[in-house]
């Protein structure tokens, strides 16, 4: 899989984003980061998700403690794996809410990208 944040820079350049693209990937990819770590979650027995979630809340400041923290739980297989098909989606989903505004030649582009 291509960077997602290459990827996200060519998509927003595709459609012609107009604002603040490193702002923009920034912050997309943090949310993807986020989604990363709910679907991890979501995979472990209800007691270790609890267990899981307040450690994270005390850490939730410190990406550092929180890579270590979830690196305890899940291998970075797991991990990886996990970051690849909620940027996959991410994207997907952002691209299916835009496609309404997109011209043909855009949307003939991000096919040729995708």
């Amino acid at each position: 899989m291509i960077n997602p944040q290459d990827l996200l820079l060519k998509i927003l350049t595709i459609i012609e984003y107009s604002d603040n693209k490193d702002k923009f990937v920034d912050e997309f990819i943090l949310n993807i980061h986020l989604q990363t770590f709910l679907d991890l979650i979501s995979t472990l027995p209800t007691d270790k998700q609890e267990e899981l979630k307040l450690i994270l809340a005390r850490s939730s400041n410190h990406a550092d403690k929180v890579t270590r923290t979830l690196s305890i739980y899940f291998s970075q297989a797991q991990i990886k794996g996990a970051f690849e098909v909620a940027s996959r989606d991410s994207i997907e989903k952002y691209i299916e809410a835009i496609n309404d505004t997109l011209s043909n030649d855009q949307r003939q582009e991000l096919i040729k990208l995708l």
